[in-house]
């Protein structure tokens, strides 16, 4: 799965960033955010060390129901009696072993000396053992170790496939086995990077132009203004390029909300800010102000709108209360499981429950509700999520409708140039991730009675 090529350098450097990977498997253990444990123990890593301490971190935490499930065959104990560092280390050597292009000596060797350098040499003897196993099995071997997807396709993709058992069993209702295969394998699989460019036509042909020998875009087909980075360093790219980094199932739902109707525009929970920075870089429709609760997350919008010269006002409020005497628009990207996204968020599928579940659904309604008083009259609420679960998506919306009658489902003001089979015939949207390979999405324009 992976691609990673050793660094040319040091020792140091090729302990280093497994050293960085653990501490970030030690910090989500305790409760840390994958994503900012990563910046945090991985910022003084040059790019190479960095991209693979990435891939072993994020990797290490995708498929820790698929290492732990061979290591139960590997130890002779039970893995909670294990110290748990010494877990740790166990899956992200086997995670070298299974998924990336190291070879099996310099995975196992390098993974011992870095457990060493971390906890001295208490237990090196057992790491490399269990290691050392595991790399004489065969594939034969490994693939006896899962129940196969046709005898018992829970315990398969609740193994194999690393997805939480309740997760499985909702999908395995609703859609056919071979689609819920197509979902975890991409789920698995780290995502490509692709931006959306910002403003009119002129900055979709400055894309094209800007596309140099050391970075390489592809339109992706379907959604305008996106961009798939075959080649070259993003951050690079975006220095000189009106872009933000967005997936096609996000651009498409900006695409769907715009344009604008005019007036003012609140987006009640802005944070992380890619769909209401896109949709104030259009110019199209009046003002937009970003709120979100977190003053944190609300800065990072704010400076990130701010480095592509986006005029975006800000202001730290609960969706729940909003501020404001009247919107012509309120958007509502609404805080979701992100089933949709679980390719780009690693540890997500581990935080996610049916309780987590219910509690969103009620947060979801609560923000839904309050949009209602927001809106004028005449005016419309943009509902939107990255989750494919129906409670979040087309059954909230249904039960908002039962409470609010003077509000109706309405289509684009124009038809949004995306794939057919993404607008419903309701007008909502809906990308799904097996059909291009992108995240999920869901959107729905409700319009208040004038």
């Amino acid at each position: 799965m992976g691609g990673s090529i050793e660094s040319a350098g040091g020792h140091a450097e090729l302990t280093l960033p497994r050293v960085a990977a653990f501490r970030v498997l030690e910090d989500v253990e305790q409760g840390a955010y994958a994503d900012r444990a990563a910046n945090r123990r991985m910022a003084d890593l040059p790019p190479l060390e960095r991209g693979l301490a990435l891939e072993l971190a994020y990797g290490a935490i995708r498929l820790r129901a698929r290492l732990d499930a061979e290591l139960l065959h590997l130890v002779d104990r039970p893995l909670e009696r294990l110290d748990r560092a010494v877990l740790l280390w166990l899956r992200l050597g086997l995670y070298q072993l299974r998924e990336t292009r190291v070879p099996d000596h310099a995975a196992v060797h390098e993974t011992i000396e870095a457990f060493r350098s971390t906890a001295g040499a208490r237990a090196v003897g057992f790491v490399n053992a269990v290691l050392r196993s595991a790399a004489r099995l065969g594939e034969e071997e490994r693939a006896a170790l899962f129940p196969a997807p046709e005898a018992d396709p829970i315990a398969h993709f609740a193994t194999y496939g690393s997805h939480p058992e309740w997760l499985v069993r909702r999908w395995l209702e609703r859609w056919p086995i071979e689609t819920v295969t197509r979902l975890v394998e991409l789920d698995n699989r780290p995502p490509r990077v692709t931006l959306r460019t910002l403003g009119d036509e002129g900055g979709r042909r400055e894309a094209d132009d800007r596309a140099t020998a050391d970075a390489r875009l592809e339109a992706i087909p379907g959604f305008p203004g996106c961009w798939a980075l075959t080649e070259g360093d993003p951050t690079e790219l975006l220095a000189r390029l009106p872009a933000i980094v967005q997936d096609p199932a996000a651009s498409a739902v900006v695409e769907y909300m715009s344009p604008l109707e005019g007036g003012l525009s609140v987006d009640l929970c802005a944070a992380p800010g890619g769909k209401c920075i896109a949709l104030a870089a259009s110019r199209e429709g009046g003002s937009v102000i970003a709120a979100d609760r977190s003053p944190e997350r609300l800065m990072r919008v704010v400076k990130a709108a701010r480095v592509r010269d986006v005029d975006l006002p800000a202001l730290v409020a609960d969706g729940r209360k909003p501020p404001f005497r009247a919107a012509r628009t309120v958007l509502l990207d609404a805080p979701c499981s992100g089933t949709g996204v679980l390719r780009r968020r690693a540890d997500a599928r581990w935080r996610l429950g049916p309780d987590r579940l219910a509690g969103l659904v009620k947060l979801q309604r609560e923000l839904l509700d309050a949009a209602a008083e927001l809106v004028e009259p005449g005016g419309t609420v943009l509902y939107a999520t990255c989750s494919l679960e129906p409670e979040e998506n087309e059954g909230q919306v249904s039960d908002f409708l039962s409470r609010h009658e003077h509000f109706s489902r309405c289509p684009s003001p124009r038809r949004p140039a995306l794939p057919a089979d993404a607008l419903g015939a309701e007008g909502e949207l809906r990308v799904l991730p097996w059909q291009r390979e992108t995240d999920g999405s869901y959107a729905v324009r409700l319009r208040r009675a004038a």
